[in-house]
């Protein structure tokens, strides 16, 4: 069993490889893959690659499905800058024998907008509109290392015109229990376009991420720092690198205080210097009997600010 597990991890070791096959250069598209989803991974920066046993690892590192409950749902509103919303769902099941299986439904509205002709005569309106559908699957190798893989199809709709792809995440982390530390690698929307807007393929916002997440001996505090590094794009950081911390504070056994900063937050200030929370992020969690309730509250500069509300389920 151990042996068909290691063929399948290098399996999606090397399944990235073949997605990207023949693309280059040139800027990527489908810029909301970029965006944070779930309360608790917002407000702690987007800083969540090595946590373990959260079912938002649908979109930070698949290998942290495992740990979840046996059967867990998801729910996250996000009502957005510019009055964009957006919604997440997701399920995990554990299977006997085989693992985690997971599925995800992300979906974007960017609202409602007027359709005019070269005259600007009024011809009705349409409501641009994104979609991503996942599917994962997670397990534990040997002793501490657990990986995963998703696989994505993914539409955006402006009007009649549509653009559509498919992509692939993978990931692993290890844990090392007596230190109460995990380290976690994964990459991210590794894939291509399918179709076209019209005649050019947009790029996948293909990216690697490391991180290590540590729960203080002496303090009720657990930390996380990533790294993280954009196929097509690159910051004014080290290594054109961008880096996401954050922490969650237990003040009581079911309350938790969050907060976190990603560097990305310095692209939009929009050249403006009066705005210091860009990339700061804060937030709360309570669970209640079996239900967890979080908020996650993100600043985005001159663009405006994000709230997030998420519930979560465990059966």
């Amino acid at each position: 069993m151990q042996t068909e597990k290691i063929k399948i991890l290098l399996f999606l070791v090397f399944l990235p490889v073949f997605l990207q096959a023949g693309e280059n250069g040139g800027k990527a598209g489908f810029e909301f893959l970029r965006w944070e989803i779930g309360a608790r991974p917002t407000a702690m920066g987007g800083a969540f690659v090595s946590m373990i046993g959260d079912l938002y690892g649908l979109r930070y590192n698949p290998a942290t499905l495992v740990g979840t409950k046996d059967m867990e749902t998801t729910f996250t509103y996000l009502n957005s800058f510019l009055d964009f919303k957006s919604g997440f769902a997701g399920l995990s099941k554990s299977v006997s024998g085989m693992g985690q299986v997971g599925i995800g439904i992300f979906y974007t509205n960017y609202g409602e907008f007027r359709r005019t002709d070269v005259g600007d005569t009024d011809m009705g309106s349409f409501t641009p509109a994104d979609y991503v559908v996942s599917v994962t699957y997670a397990d534990s190798l040997t002793m501490g290392l657990r990986f995963g893989a998703s696989f994505k199809y993914i539409q955006s709709r402006i009007d009649q015109y549509t653009s559509s792809a498919v992509a692939a995440d993978i990931g692993i982390i290890y844990r090392l229990p007596k230190e109460n530390v995990s380290v976690g690698f994964s990459i991210l929307n590794a894939g291509s376009a399918l179709r076209a807007f019209v005649e050019v393929r947009a790029k996948l916002p293909t990216s690697y991420r490391l991180g290590v997440s540590e729960r203080l001996a002496h303090l009720p505090l657990l930390l996380n720092f990533n790294l993280i590094k954009y196929q097509y794009e690159e910051s004014s950081f080290l290594g054109g690198l961008y880096w996401a911390l954050g922490g969650e504070f237990t003040i009581m056994e079911r309350f938790f205080l969050r907060w976190g900063y990603n560097s990305r937050g310095r692209e939009e200030k929009g050249g403006v210097d009066t705005y210091p929370l860009a990339g700061v992020s804060l937030g709360l969690g309570i669970s209640y009997r079996k239900y967890r309730f979080d908020y996650g509250w993100s600043s985005y500069g001159a663009l405006g600010n994000a709230n997030t509300f998420t519930i979560t389920i465990p059966f």
